[in-house]
């Protein structure tokens, strides 16, 4: 017995110090995340992967974890298709700042949301695939859109009714075009281009629409969510016939069979229609090419209203948007401001990211033919306008240029187009660039004039307004006496559905630093 007593102690000691080891063990190890229904005893070592959608398409994310659940490592997969210079900053920085912070409430890398949110709705994937709750890391799912799209319904298409007689159109690119007219149905070759139409046609704008691409912000959806409301439904007998920049599905427009489809220029989009110009024909189907924002700012406008009043042959009602336009830059020539001695020098870029240097145009591109005409002396003519790609828009300038012509204006362009209403979210640029190494320093930043632009507006039937906008701002005592935004008030008013606010036209920076 007395063997047993001291065996029976012996065992009771080392069960006491196994005990008071692991309780010690425990409280050394890094704390493992908090997450419900985790099993005493569960061992999270291994590597996980998950997906999520990034700014072109799918983003792969394989996550490493220790047995407690600490994330060791985040790698992001070669096989993205982000873009360049934007998306794989966020791809080298977000992983990194995930495994610092153990936790997927890191905030987005400036100019690559969309990117972001992808590495980290990838990355809660993984750890969910692993038996972990994302949310007890901070992670937080964007929204998902819950707008739909009506259902498609052949028996809604438009009736076609008899043509009465053929003309002839020279389109911008001095083809002649045979037309049957009048037109019943007619397709896009992107969304936008209905900017166009809607002066010319009001509500049948949309009531005999039967097909379009869609472009880089998702036009379809927004046009959609912004004038279902208006005009009634209309997707039920639409059809999309390309993605952004994408060849024309031939297929669908044969199947959508529209009288005729409109192209405009941007991007490729003249180049896929006309490869696949001979099968349209043989169907009946003529192309019309329209360009814009064209090679002529006061004029490529309302050429293309004047095409497409013919085509529709509403031509009194295009001539009457025409001259409204041409009023505007009657008014901009009055001010003679191309002949300023003293012009306000302007730093132009496309976005605003402080780690993502965008680009910038001379005043023989984009944004920059617009600024010349209101007057302003653009930094990167000098440096640009000369060189190979300065009619480009996919240039930028070295950091130490732009502080050293220290501007007096900076003007950027970026944001949403026609999304400030009922049924979509507009967020406001974060101005970002400000943040910059030595732009607190910059005559723009510290005088205040720091403005962002909507993207599409140079590439619109608003281009004008742009102009005017950007002359106020440089320009203000020769404005003192007219109310710029009264101006596309006016034009909403007289030849849209809608009235100006749908769309944020421009910011003003507040003069606040964020970091």
């Amino acid at each position: 017995m007395k063997g047993f007593k001291r065996v029976s102690t012996f065992v009771a000691l080392v069960l006491v110090i196994v005990l008071s080891l692991t309780a010690c063990g425990q409280d050394e190890q890094t704390q493992a995340p908090a997450n419900e229904g985790e099993k005493p005893g569960t061992s999270f070592a291994g590597t996980y992967d998950g997906s999520a959608e990034g700014y072109h398409g799918n983003l792969n994310v394989s996550v490493e974890l220790d047995e407690t659940g600490k994330i060791l490592s985040v790698a992001v997969g070669e096989d993205h298709g982000e873009t360049p210079g934007i998306g794989d900053i966020a791809i080298e920085k977000l992983p990194k700042l995930i495994v610092e912070a153990q936790s997927l409430g890191v905030d987005a890398v400036a100019g690559a949301t969309r990117t972001s949110d992808g590495i980290i709705g990838a990355a809660a994937n993984a750890l969910s695939s692993a038996g972990l709750d994302p949310a007890a890391l901070g992670y937080v799912p964007k929204e998902v859109d819950k707008w739909k799209s009506a259902e498609y319904d052949a028996s809604t298409m438009p009736e076609k009714v008899p043509t009465t007689d053929t003309i002839v159109i020279k389109d911008v690119k001095g083809r002649e075009v045979s037309i049957d007219v009048p037109i019943s149905t007619y397709a896009l070759s992107t969304m936008d281009v209905i900017d166009f139409i809607i002066p010319i046609l009001g509500e049948d704008a949309f009531h005999k629409l039967v097909a379009s691409g869609n472009d880089g912000g998702n036009g379809i959806l927004g046009y959609d969510k912004l004038y279902t409301p208006v005009v009634g439904t209309y997707m039920t007998h639409f059809g999309q016939i390309s993605e952004h920049n994408a060849p024309f599905d031939l297929e669908m427009i044969l199947a959508q069979d529209p009288d005729v489809l409109i192209v405009n220029s941007a991007m490729q989009a003249h180049k896929y229609a006309l490869e696949i110009e001979p099968q349209l024909i043989e169907a009946g189907i003529p192309i019309v090419l329209i360009d814009v924002p064209g090679k002529n700012l006061t004029a490529s406008t309302q050429d293309t209203f004047k095409i497409l009043g013919r085509l529709f042959q509403k031509d009194e009602r295009a001539a009457e948007v025409s001259t409204f336009i041409d009023e505007q830059y009657s008014l901009i020539d009055s001010m003679n401001l191309d002949e300023k001695t003293d012009k306000a020098t302007v730093y132009y870029e496309k976005g605003g990211a402080a780690e993502v240097f965008g680009s910038t145009a001379t005043s023989l591109s984009g944004w920059g033919v617009l600024i010349d005409y209101a007057g302003g002396a653009n930094i990167a003519d000098p440096i640009l306008i000369d060189a190979a790609s300065g009619k480009g828009s996919s240039n930028t300038l070295d950091p130490e240029i732009v502080l050293e012509a220290n501007p007096e204006f900076v003007i950027m362009s970026g944001g949403g187009w026609m999304d400030n209403h009922a049924n979509a979210t507009h967020s406001e640029p974060s101005y970002d660039i400000v943040n910059r190494t030595g732009w607190s320093e910059l005559k723009a930043i510290k005088d205040g004039n720091l403005y962002n632009l909507s993207q599409a507006m140079n590439r619109s039937t608003y281009s004008f307004f742009a102009v005017i906008k950007i002359a106020s701002w440089l320009y203000p005592e020769e404005f003192e006496n007219i109310d710029v935004d009264a101006i596309i008030d006016e034009y909403f008013d007289r030849f849209m559905l809608t009235d100006s606010s749908v769309n944020v036209w421009s910011h003003k920076w507040d003069g606040v630093t964020r970091k």
